[in-house]
């Protein structure tokens, strides 16, 4: 635990603020676990964000790491803090629309084969009547080192 720009608060600086003849009353496993609650959590993915919204700003917190809040916890979070709001589909709807977006975005600028990144079990088919790059990839095929592919089909066949 933090309080603002403050060093983190160790359970020897809470022991030191209880009256002594309190503070003498804890164990050492007691004082051991006063520590782990004081102790932050560390989360492996934590992004931050303050954007620029037009005359204010909104910020995005991004966590993730190991659940390790009990099932009660959960509800509770749950029911304070309900999924499927308005405001929250909005925002849902909004990043998958960017992700598609920049998704397609990707496949234009690279020229990403989508059938072969959807379909990785599909092998490739030579077609030899589309002996150049024109022809071929106006037929919604793709030209890799001069052959005419096909993703698209079944490989079963």
């Amino acid at each position: 635990m933090k309080l603002s720009n403050s060093a983190p608060i160790s359970s020897d600086s809470v022991l030191a603020r209880m009256a002594p003849e309190v503070a003498a009353t804890f164990s050492p496993a007691q004082v051991q676990a006063l520590q782990v609650a004081l102790t932050p959590r560390r989360h492996p993915v934590n992004i931050r964000l303050s954007l620029p919204l037009g005359i204010t700003r909104i910020y995005l917190v991004v966590l993730a790491g190991t659940e390790v809040r009990s099932a009660t916890r959960r509800r509770q979070d749950a029911a304070q803090h309900p999924l499927w709001t308005p405001t929250n589909m909005l925002v849902m709807a909004g990043t998958m629309g960017l992700g598609i977006l920049a998704l397609l975005a990707m496949v234009q600028i690279t020229s990403v084969d989508l059938a072969a990144v959807f379909n990785p079990k599909a092998a490739p088919a030579g077609i030899p009547f589309k002996a150049d790059r024109s022809s071929c990839e106006e037929s919604g095929r793709t030209w890799r080192e001069g052959n005419c592919l096909d993703f698209g089909h079944d490989p079963t066949f």
